[in-house]
C-alpha cells in the first residue's frame, strides 16, 4: 500500500519517493468576526479539515498502481485521485497560509459558504494562480462549532465561474457575515 497505516504519508509505488502528508492534518486556529457592525469584536475557533484534492487530482492515463482514492461523484460517475507532487508542493505552506487567512482577501463563491483564496499569481491584476476552494460549516453541538474544510487546492489559469464579487474581500468580513447569518452574536 502506498500510504503508510497512519496516512501521514504516501510513497509513489513506481519512483520510491515518500511525501509527507502532516500538513494535511486538521488543526484548530481563531478567527477575529463581529457579525454585525453594532457588536464587539471576539475571537472564535475554527477547525480546519483537509480533503485529499489538496494532493491529488483526477487520474488521466496514469497506471493503475498510481490510484490513491476512488469517489463516486453525484452524476452517478466514478472518480479516480491520483497524487500530484505540484499540489502537494505548493499545500506544504497552506496551513501558514490558513492561519493567516483573518485580513486577506478572498472571493466569495456560488454559496456564501464556498470562498476561494487566489495565491501566487503571475501579477497584481491576474487571474492566474493557484486558488484555494475552502467551504465554512456551522453546527452549535460541534467543538469547535466552526469548521473550514479546504476542499482542493489547484492552479488555474481564470477565476472559477461561481465567483460573486470580484474585488474580494477580507476572510474575517465573510466569516463574520457567515456567523451572523447563523445567529452567533456573541461569544
Amino acid at each position: 500500500m502506498a500510504f503508510n497505516n497512519e496516512k501521514t504519508t504516501w510513497t509513489d509505488p513506481d519512483t520510491r519517493t515518500a511525501y509527507e502528508l502532516t500538513a494535511f492534518k486538521s488543526f484548530v486556529t481563531t478567527y477575529e468576526i463581529r457579525p454585525d457592525k453594532q457588536a464587539e469584536p471576539f475571537s472564535v475557533s475554527v477547525r480546519v479539515k483537509f480533503s485529499n484534492h489538496c494532493y491529488s487530482r483526477e487520474r488521466k492515463e496514469e497506471p493503475a498502481n498510481q490510484v490513491i482514492d476512488t469517489q463516486n461523484r453525484k452524476d452517478g460517475t466514478t472518480e479516480q485521485r491520483v497524487f500530484c507532487s505540484d499540489r502537494w508542493g505548493f499545500c506544504q505552506d497552506l496551513p501558514g497560509i490558513i492561519e493567516n487567512l483573518g485580513l486577506q482577501k478572498c472571493l466569495v463563491g456560488g454559496g456564501r459558504d464556498i470562498i476561494y483564496r487566489q495565491e501566487q499569481r503571475s501579477h497584481v491584476t491576474a487571474h492566474d494562480g493557484w486558488y484555494i476552494c475552502m467551504r465554512l460549516d456551522y453546527r452549535a453541538n460541534r467543538n469547535p462549532a466552526f469548521e473550514l474544510w479546504v476542499r482542493s487546492v489547484h492552479w488555474r489559469r481564470n477565476r472559477p465561474v461561481d465567483i460573486r464579487n470580484h474585488g474580494g474581500q477580507k476572510f474575517r468580513v465573510l466569516l463574520s457575515r457567515f456567523a451572523g447569518e447563523r445567529g452567533v452574536l456573541r461569544p
